[in-house]
C-alpha cells in the first residue's frame, strides 16, 4: 500500500567525471580517469581496482583523498552495493574535507543507500542529522521506523498532524497512516490500529478502510451483538460489500425488529448489487421479500395505532422503533416518536437508541442534529464508537 520514495538522490553518482583542473601527479591521474573509463563501461571490479592504485599512493592532499573516495562512492552505488556505497558516503561526511555546499547532496546519498542496504537504524540517525526539514525524506524515515517495528516512533512523528486533525485541520499523510496501521498490526497493538484505520476513513474513506474497520470493531467481545444490525447500516452507508447471506440475515433482523422499512432497503441493496432477485436461492428470496412487503403495507397503515398502544403502554422501545420505522420510510414525523421515547427516560439501551436517533436526523435531513446526537452518544458497548464512524459518512 505504500511505496519507498527515492527520487534522483537513491542513485547519485556525485563524480561523472574526474577534475583535473588542478595540478595532479600521474600517478593519481592516470588511475582514477582509467576507473572513470571502467565505470562508463560498467566494468565495476576493475574500476574498483583502479581507484584502490591510486589510494595507494603516499602523501595525497585532502582534495585528492576527497576525489577518490567520491569516486569509489560513484563506483559501488552504480554497482548496486549500497552498503558499500552507504560505507563510503558516511566516510566522506566524516571526513571533514567536504565543501559545506555539497554536504546535503551527500547526505541524501548516504540516507538513500543505507536505506537501500537494510541498515534502518543508520538512516534515521543519517535523516535526524542532515535532512530533518526535508520533506522528501520523512517517508523514507517512516519507512525505516516501519521496517525495524518501531511504531512507536511512528506515532510520535506524526502526533502534531494527528492533534492537528482532531483540531479540524489536514490528517496525516495517507501513505503515513498506511504504515503505522500496518505496524500495529504486525505488532498486533489492535486499539492502536482502530486509531489507526478511524483516521483513514475520516481523511481517505474508501469500502477497503471502512471493511477493515468495521471488522475489526465486530471481532471485539466488547461490543454487544444488540448492535449487529447498527453495524451492518454502517457498512452499508460506507459502500462496504456484502455476500449474500448477510443481506438476507439482516432484512430478516430488521423485520423482528420492527423495521419493515429497513427490511426493504437491505434488501433492496442486495438487489442492487446482484446478490438478491436471483440464483439458486431465489425460491427463499422471493418469500423474504413477500414478507417484508407485507410487514412494510401493515406497518405504514397501522401506525398510529401502533403508536397510541405503545405510548398507552409506557412502551417506549416500541414507540421508538415505530418512529424510526417512519423515519426510514420517509416520513420525518415519526423523529418526534424517537425524541419523545429518549426523553421518557424509560429506555434500556439509551447510547444505541442515541445512536439511532442520529440516524433518525441523518434520514431526515437534519445532519447538525445528527451530528450533535452521534457526538453525545456515550458507553462502553460499542454505540460511541458506532456515532464517532457515523460522523465521518461522506
Amino acid at each position: 500500500m505504500f511505496n519507498t520514495m527515492f527520487g534522483a538522490a537513491g542513485a547519485v553518482l556525485l563524480v561523472a567525471t574526474v577534475a583535473v583542473a588542478d595540478p595532479m601527479p600521474a600517478t593519481l591521474a592516470t588511475p582514477l580517469l582509467n576507473a572513470e573509463h571502467l565505470l562508463s563501461a560498467h566494468k565495476y571490479a576493475a574500476a574498483l581496482a583502479a581507484v584502490a592504485q591510486a589510494d595507494a599512493v603516499p602523501n595525497k592532499t585532502p582534495d585528492e583523498q576527497l576525489t577518490i573516495a567520491q569516486l569509489r562512492a560513484a563506483i559501488d552505488t552504480a554497482s548496486g552495493n549500497r552498503a558499500a556505497a552507504a560505507n563510503d558516503y558516511a566516510a566522506i561526511l566524516a571526513s571533514g574535507a567536504l565543501p559545506a555546499a555539497q554536504t546535503q547532496t551527500m547526505a541524501e546519498s548516504l540516507a538513500s543507500s543505507q536505506y537501500q542496504a537494510g541498515e534502518y537504524a543508520k538512516t534515521v540517525q543519517t535523516i535526524k542529522t542532515y535532512l530533518a526539514d526535508d520533506a522528501r525524506f520523512h517517508t523514507i524515515l517512516l519507512q525505516s521506523y516501519y521496517q525495524m517495528g518501531d511504531c512507536k516512533s511512528i506515532s510520535a512523528d506524526m502526533a502534531p498532524a494527528i492533534k492537528a486533525a482532531a483540531h479540524g485541520g489536514h490528517g496525516p499523510a495517507e501513505t503515513e497512516l498506511q504504515m503505522l496501521a500496518y505496524c500495529d498490526t504486525n505488532a498486533k497493538n489492535m486499539p492502536g490500529y482502530v486509531a489507526d484505520m478511524e483516521l483513514l476513513v475520516q481523511f481517505y474513506p474508501n469500502p477497503t478502510y471502512w471493511s477493515g474497520l468495521i471488522g475489526q470493531l465486530q471481532s471485539d467481545p466488547a461490543y454487544s451483538d444488540r448492535l449487529a444490525l447498527d453495524f451492518f447500516r454502517l457498512k452499508l452507508a460506507a459502500g462496504v460489500a456484502a455476500p449474500e447471506a448477510d443481506y438476507m440475515e439482516y432484512t430478516q433482523e430488521a423485520l423482528q425488529a420492527g423495521l419493515p422499512n429497513t427490511a426493504e432497503q437491505i434488501f433492496a441493496m442486495g438487489q442492487k448489487n446482484g446478490l438478491l432477485g436471483s440464483g439458486a436461492d431465489l425460491d427463499r428470496q422471493t418469500r423474504l421479500k413477500a414478507l417484508v412487503d407485507k410487514r412494510r403495507d401493515a406497518a405504514k397503515a397501522g401506525a398510529a395505532e401502533q403508536a397510541a398502544q405503545a405510548l398507552a403502554g409506557k412502551d417506549f422501545q416500541a414507540l421508538f422503533n415505530i418512529g424510526f420505522n417512519e423515519v426510514a420510510g420517509g416520513d420525518a414525523s415519526g423523529i418526534a416518536l424517537m425524541e419523545q421515547s429518549i426523553r421518557s427516560g424509560a429506555l434500556t439501551h439509551i447510547d444505541q437508541a442515541e445512536l439511532e436517533m442520529g440516524m433518525g436526523y441523518a434520514m431526515a435531513g437534519e445532519a447538525s442534529k445528527a451530528n450533535a446526537m452521534w457526538r453525545a452518544v456515550g458507553g462502553n458497548d460499542g454505540a460511541q464508537r458506532l456515532a464517532t464512524l457515523w460522523r465521518y459518512i461522506r
